[in-house]
């Protein structure tokens, strides 16, 4: 049983710990308002400045859409964790900027599972007809022996070679009921928990990222201090020399090393483990450019020569990063950081906070950081 004290608004929870609701004091008198999960949406729709398209991503992912919303909650990953954070708060819409169920399909059972009575094996139902060949009886021919105009050769390939036993074993045949396929405890503990407390569900994501300047750079740029190119915005100590471009991704810092540059981040992002640099840790650092999200190498290629060190979100490793290993072993004095995909739209996702407080006012909203999911060993 919850005790709420409204003299100083804190929830006592029976395991004695405090929870900050979501409500406060100016907020209560619009309580006789009502606003859906689809309101809300409808609202960002209006308001993102972009040409919203209909696609699988931004869209509800869990819950039923006309649910009155008691609270809004940004956030970078839809985990439990911040889904339980949320359910204390007060909060039943979470607006996410990652999956929830663990792929961009977001599918709410793991792909496979469930396929129902006479699913049959891979391939069923995908409009795969028999092998050639078949009806006729006869197997198809072997591509050893084929040869003739349109088949790549001149005359019969030589025989393959005998291979060893396979050392995985074969996999074993589906099953054709699908009670036989156990649920998945994550899938189906994380689908409770949203049903149970009556949580909605929506990503953000395609069409945020869309907006100029970069949502992910500009909260980026306020967690580091860095001022935009008007010079206002966030300061600190000798920052107000710092300036971005147009494009508000390349900015101009005071002089500082590579390596205070990592630790800066890690302790303005909250980071545990997740952040990763390539280059000198000595070198020196004036001019930082921004790649948020997930970078394609062409993006880092581009942006390399123009900088110091390049700040990105998520990377190839056999892509982006091993590009950037090549220039430092070439002699060239470049760094590059990668803080993690989930750390870099959190900053996103705090901006989206404060972009949606008055485009709903009859609700408070609120970010919940997801967290770094990675730790370091010391």
């Amino acid at each position: 049983m919850k005790v709420i004290s409204r003299r100083d608004f804190v929830v006592m929870t029976a395991a004695g710990t405090v929870v900050t609701p979501f409500m406060d004091p100016p907020r209560l008198t619009l309580a006789a308002t009502r606003v859906t999960a689809q309101d809300v949406v409808d609202r960002i729709k209006a308001n993102i400045g972009v040409e919203w398209r209909s696609d699988d991503v931004d869209t509800f992912k869990a819950g039923d859409p006309s649910t009155v919303v008691t609270g809004v909650v940004t956030t970078s990953m839809a985990t439990l964790d911040v889904l339980q954070k949320a359910v204390q708060a007060g909060a039943n819409f979470i607006i996410t900027a990652s999956p929830t169920f663990y792929s961009r399909a977001a599918l709410a059972i793991p792909a496979g599972r469930s396929l129902g009575a006479g699913a049959g094996g891979a391939g069923a139902g995908r409009g795969q007809g028999p092998p050639r060949g078949a009806g006729s009886g006869a197997p198809p021919p072997s591509p050893a022996t084929v040869s003739g105009p349109g088949t790549g050769a001149s005359a019969p390939m030589p025989p393959a070679p005998a291979l060893p036993p396979p050392v995985v074993p074969a996999p074993a045949p589906p099953s054709s009921a699908a009670s036989d396929v156990p649920p998945d405890p994550v899938y189906a503990g994380k689908n409770a928990f949203i049903e149970k407390n009556k949580l909605v569900v929506f990503r953000l994501t395609q069409h945020w990222n869309q907006r100029m300047p970069d949502p992910r750079a500009v909260g980026l740029a306020a967690a580091m201090g860095w001022r935009t190119a008007s010079g206002t915005g966030p300061r600190t100590g000798s920052a107000a020399t710092n300036r971005p471009a147009e494009d508000g991704l390349r900015y101009e810092v005071p002089a500082i090393t590579l390596d205070a540059l990592a630790s800066q981040l890690k302790k303005s992002l909250g980071t545990r483990g997740g952040i990763r640099a390539i280059g000198d840790r000595r070198m020196t650092v004036r001019k930082i450019g921004l790649l948020p999200g997930y970078t394609l190498i062409q993006a880092a290629i581009a942006m390399l020569p123009t900088v110091d060190a390049v700040i990105a979100g998520e990377v190839q490793e056999w892509e982006s990063a091993t590009y950037a290993q090549d220039v430092v072993f070439a002699g060239i004095t470049k760094g590059f950081i990668s803080i993690g995909r989930v750390v870099n739209e959190a900053t996103g996702m705090q901006v989206c906070a404060d972009w949606l407080k008055p485009i709903v006012p009859e609700v408070p909203v609120r970010f919940i950081s997801a967290g770094d999911p990675y730790w370091r060993p010391m």
